[in-house]
């Protein structure tokens, strides 16, 4: 009787101490979770491994001790611990600390999986569309990612919107891939800000509406995006939706171009040749209208090569002149073809000389 009530409170202990070392670790008091954590001794539970792995492969209350950290996940995840799993996955297939191993990191995502694991299955999928440690196959991507996104995976959602906007292995549907990107931004899965106002605003998969655009577009610029940064410079600039605001607009454009967004480098080129908004500087006009040249942009071709041309913050160059304005005539852009018709004289063949034999007439 009394070996039952001491081992009744033995787990009770443990238990305590378990409930207090997650505690701990929440509250980001590391050395503390990881005493409490090693006090369990043998009875260490695959949970408790998990946690105490994680503290010591990535320095969390303690020096970095990658090779521990690793034997207490493994530890873990062969008693069955999905989370276990899953970071011994992302380990191999980043090479944090190991060899990069995309099939090792795929044995663990199915193992996460087969312990119920959906973020696991997620990344099966993901495996399986980019052929990562696997044969690739795009409809086994899309069955796993459809079971994944239906648990509430936020990557899986984005990931299976995609394949209904590109119509892979389904046929195109705006409205599901709307669905299921919303559902994703929902969850804060950044990537799919960008699409979910670009659905609002052009009216694909659901009922056109500026305002929520304008809104989903202000979030994925926050978050980096520079599409949606280089909108939110428009939609400043032009007033549409929002209170028109050139500071503003100007501080959208540089966070897209320094990105290497081609269309903002040409709206930034612009400010800085003209003033507007900002402090005039000829020589950084021209170096962002090159740098959107060099991608293609028509408008900005024809302003470097007009650069050229003139000497604006470049030297004066005629023979990249008529690089560029040949470029962006080449594109179709009017202007650039009749630059070409000032410059380009047509040819006039010379007279021929006949030889006339002199004759002294008498």
């Amino acid at each position: 009787m009394f070996s039952s009530v001491k081992k009744l409170f033995t787990k009770a202990s443990l238990h305590s101490s378990l409930e207090q070392a997650l505690t701990a670790y929440n509250n980001e008091e590391y050395e503390l979770a990881i005493s409490l954590f090693e006090s369990s001794g043998r009875n260490i539970t695959p949970e408790a491994l998990y946690y105490l792995g994680t503290c010591y492969y990535w320095g969390q209350g303690t020096e970095p001790n990658q090779e521990r950290g690793l034997r207490l996940f493994i530890a873990s995840a062969e008693q069955g611990y999905s989370r276990a799993q899953l970071e011994l996955g992302d380990i191999y297939r980043y090479g944090h600390g190991v060899t990069a191993d995309n099939k090792t990191a795929l044995q663990w995502y199915e193992r996460a999986q087969a312990a119920g694991s959906v973020d696991a299955t997620a990344e099966v999928a993901r495996c399986y569309e980019y052929g990562d440690g696997v044969e690739q196959s795009a409809s086994k991507a899309l069955t796993l990612y459809a079971e994944a996104a239906e648990g509430g995976n936020a990557m899986a959602q984005y990931s299976l919107a995609c394949f209904y906007t590109q119509g892979v292995e389904v046929e195109y549907d705006p409205i599901t891939a709307f669905y299921w990107f919303k559902l994703a931004a929902d969850q804060d899965f950044a990537d799919a800000y960008i699409h979910v106002a670009a659905s609002y605003a052009r009216g694909e998969g659901v009922d056109t509406d500026l305002n929520k655009a304008i809104t989903w577009y202000a979030k994925a610029a926050k978050h980096g995006n520079a599409v949606a940064q280089n909108n939110m410079g428009y939609y400043y600039t032009t007033g549409t939706g929002v209170v028109q605001d050139e500071k503003k607009a100007t501080f959208w454009y540089y966070q897209a171009a320094k990105q290497g967004h081609a269309i903002a480098q040409y709206n930034l080129a612009e400010r800085y040749r003209t003033g507007k908004a900002i402090e005039q500087n000829l020589e950084e006009a021209a170096y962002l209208y090159l740098e959107s040249a060099k991608q293609d942009d028509k408008d900005a071709q024809y302003r470097i090569a007009m650069c050229y041309k003139y000497g604006e913050g470049v030297e004066k160059n005629l023979g990249e002149f008529a690089y560029w304005i040949e470029k962006a005539a080449n594109q179709g852009l009017q202007k650039a073809i009749e630059e070409i018709d000032l410059y380009v004289k047509p040819e006039i063949p010379p007279m021929e000389m006949q030889e006339v034999e002199s004759s002294n007439v008498e």
